[in-house]
């Protein structure tokens, strides 16, 4: 049998116990008919291995889980606040952590599987992660990496405290405003008002709609 672990560490540095564990027992989720196909460790290491020197795979240490041969692979999250969870790694910017745990992403995908769903149907789990502190330190940094990041953090965000709300309200990328009245419009609170209204009038119509849609999910809170 391969070792795992060391052909894992061998790519990121670590071999994160769980997804050794992952495969050595084997048994991986396959349902064609829901595209849902979990990489045989070869395939994964393979397509892992490709992925190489994008600084978000490297800074993540992601490890390639399942392909829907769509380009918007799953991934086993490495490195950084979120270790451990899997990634909906897309190429159309909307790349976001799913599943704060391995298992948890497994027993989702045998779930739609069984279900006959397809891929596309995998749910996120409502996830509320103390990702306060890399999302300030994140809207602090000039970077393509870090907005990608705060848009693959914010949804799996708990309510953000002040000064990380204020930072990413102030952000130059309009990107990173838009996912901001999202996540707002997610946890609607009444302390959010001002900041939920600033987003509203914001210049850039994308901003500007999720804004007024985050004022809406406030006022059926009864936010005024």
């Amino acid at each position: 049998m391969p070792d795992y672990a060391a052909e894992i560490a061998a790519l990121l540095g670590s071999a994160p116990a769980d997804l050794a564990a992952f495969y050595e027992r084997g048994g991986l989720p396959s349902y064609p008919d829901s595209r849902i196909h979990c990489l045989p460790f070869g395939e994964a290491r393979a397509y892992t291995l490709d992925t190489q020197g994008m600084p978000v795979v490297e800074r993540l240490g992601l490890w390639m889980l399942d392909d829907a041969d769509d380009s918007n692979p799953y991934a086993f999250v490495s490195k950084g606040p979120c270790a451990g969870a899997v990634l909906h790694f897309t190429h159309d910017d909307d790349s976001r952590i799913t599943h704060a745990s391995l298992a948890g992403f497994l027993a989702a995908l045998l779930a739609l599987g069984e279900s006959g769903g397809d891929i596309d149907d995998l749910a996120p789990e409502v996830l509320s992660l103390a990702l306060d502190a890399e999302l300030e330190a994140l809207a602090h940094e000039d970077s393509e990496e870090a907005v990608f990041l705060i848009n693959a953090y914010l949804p799996a965000s708990g309510a953000l405290r002040d000064a990380a709300q204020a930072a990413l309200l102030r952000h130059g990328d309009f990107f990173v405003r838009e996912a901001l009245a999202a996540h707002l419009g997610r946890l609607p609170r009444a302390q959010d008002l001002a900041a939920v209204r600033q987003l509203a009038a914001d210049a850039h119509p994308q901003v500007s709609a999720a804004g007024k849609t985050a004022l809406g999910a406030l006022r059926r809170v009864g936010v005024r």
